[in-house]
C-alpha cells in the first residue's frame, strides 16, 4: 500500500510508469465534473471508476482482494476510513473469485490498520492487499466539519502486466 497526495505527487517519481500514468490522470482531470461510471484510460490495461456513495460502518464491511488489478483509489470529496491489510493466506475468504469484477472478499485481515483519506489523498493497494474502503470516519477521528457520510472518488485500475 503507498498512501499519498495528488498536490505532492512529484514525491512518487519513482513509481512504475504505469502509476504515474494512473496519478497524471488524476491531476488532469476536471474531477468534480466527472460522470459516474467507467472511463477508459488504456482499454482492458487501465480504466477508471467514478463513483458516489455513502459510507458505511467499517465493523459491516468485508474487505476486498484483487488479483489482476492495482487498485488506485482517489479521493475527490468527503471523508474515508479505509482498512487494509497485508497479503495473507489465513485470511478467511467469504466469497468465492469472480473473474469477470477480479475480487473476492475475505471476513477479516490479520494485522488490519487503517488509512484516513481527505480529498486529494490517494492509496493504492496492490494486487491481494486486502482492503476495505467506502467506511466512516469515527466520532473520534471527526474533528472537521462532517456532516454527511457521502463520498465522491475515482478508482484508476492498473492491469498487473503494465507494472
Amino acid at each position: 500500500m503507498i498512501l499519498g497526495n495528488i498536490i505532492s505527487s512529484q514525491d512518487f517519481d519513482f513509481l512504475p510508469s504505469a502509476l504515474k500514468k494512473a496519478l497524471e490522470y488524476v491531476q488532469s482531470s476536471e474531477l468534480d465534473k466527472l460522470p459516474l461510471g467507467r472511463h477508459n484510460i488504456d482499454g482492458e490495461l487501465m480504466f477508471a471508476n467514478v463513483m458516489e456513495f455513502e459510507a458505511g460502518i467499517a465493523e459491516q464491511k468485508l474487505a476486498e482482494v484483487h488479483k489482476e488489478y492495482i487498485d488506485v483509489q482517489f479521493l475527490i470529496s468527503g471523508f474515508e476510513r479505509i482498512g487494509y491489510g497485508l497479503a495473507n493466506k489465513s485470511n478467511p475468504i467469504s466469497t468465492e473469485y469472480d473473474r469477470e469484477n477480479d475480487y473476492y472478499l475475505v471476513e477479516s485481515m490479520k494485522h488490519e490498520c487503517e488509512v484516513l483519506l481527505e480529498p486529494g489523498m490517494f492509496a493504492i493497494f496492490f494486487p491481494e492487499e486486502p482492503h476495505k474502503p467506502g467506511c466512516r470516519y469515527t466520532d473520534e477521528q471527526v474533528s472537521m466539519t462532517c456532516d454527511n457520510y457521502m463520498l465522491k472518488k475515482v478508482v484508476v485500475k492498473v492491469h498487473r502486466s503494465l507494472i
